[in-house]
């Protein structure tokens, strides 16, 4: 049957208190169709992306981001998103961070000669939506989904200034 993104879904395993903001999950997700009009906020925590099988484009408030296996994708807390499946079918893994938000550890003695340098990071593309009709918001919050009709898209902006953007990383780079 359909499944977008929100609806396939699933907890293996949560640690912590996404109230308290300490803590952790690890999710699942599979999905066979895009999120259309439909967008979602995760006000429990900021998510990390890694698709297994299908390409990802991750629509953000921000711009967009293609995700393919190999790459992670950071989806800080309280964006809205939705994404799209380019290439048909897509499954992979989400963790979900409660707690502090994830930053590049210092180089130290390791210098310009890093595991992960923050060149590699990519921003989104610079996009935005011109759409009239409502659009479906699901949030999460307190472990729990609320859902929202607000007339228009939530991705209608056309520039962002701050450090705090969703970015991904093919790991392919990292250095062991």
């Amino acid at each position: 049957s359909p499944t977008d993104f929100i609806d396939g879904l699933r907890t293996v395993v949560a640690c912590g208190d996404a109230d308290a903001q300490t803590g952790a999950a690890a999710l699942v997700y599979t999905a066979n169709q895009s999120m259309a009009r439909r967008a979602l906020v995760n006000a429990d925590g900021e998510m990390l992306l890694v698709p297994q099988q299908g390409r990802l484009l991750v629509t953000t408030e921000l711009g967009m981001l293609s995700l393919r296996p190999g790459e992670i994708g950071l989806l800080p807390r309280g964006m809205a998103f939705k994404i799209g499946l380019p290439d048909g079918p897509s499954r992979g893994y989400v963790a979900e961070n409660y707690g502090a938000p994830f930053r590049l550890p210092e180089l130290g003695p390791i210098g310009s000669n890093g595991l992960a340098n923050a060149r590699d990071f990519c921003a989104p593309l610079a996009a935005f939506e011109d759409s009239a009709g409502d659009y479906e918001i699901i949030k999460k919050f307190g472990a729990r989904l609320w859902r929202n009709t607000q007339g228009g898209t939530p991705f209608n902006v056309v520039a962002w200034h701050g450090n705090c953007v969703p970015c991904k990383y093919d790991t392919a780079h990292f250095m062991t």
